[in-house]
């Protein structure tokens, strides 16, 4: 058993975002065949740009009020929903406007990071 209290944090990680968002790494994987875990914080407003994942996304609302969009439309997410982005497919997420989010993400492969969201 590993218990881990506090991630390695950091504000820039590879990827695009609108506004301010942190990510908390619980778990980085060696490789894409297992998932990384992380906690992610985004700041009222804030988003990721448009991308997608080779092993797909699982995403969990642990407080707040988010967003996510895809290529129909985009949801209100409230704390407990939680989003399963199968491989490959366009997505973009973050925090409803007037709100913070955050969420828990699980996320295999690395990042295809595409255009600004809307």
């Amino acid at each position: 058993m590993r218990i881990v209290s506090g991630g390695t944090s950091s504000e820039l990680y590879g990827g695009r975002f609108t506004g301010t968002v942190r990510l908390e790494m619980l778990d980085e994987a060696p490789d894409g065949s297992v998932p990384d875990i992380a906690r992610v914080s985004f700041d009222d407003g804030a988003c990721t740009f448009w991308h997608s994942h080779p092993g797909g996304q699982k995403l969990l609302v642990l407080e707040g009020l988010g967003r996510v969009g895809m290529e129909d439309g985009e949801t209100i997410l409230e704390p407990g929903d939680y989003v399963d982005a199968p491989a490959n497919e366009r997505h973009y997420h973050g925090a409803a406007a007037g709100h913070a989010c955050t969420f828990l993400a699980i996320t295999w492969g690395t990042t295809d990071w595409e255009e600004l969201a809307p």
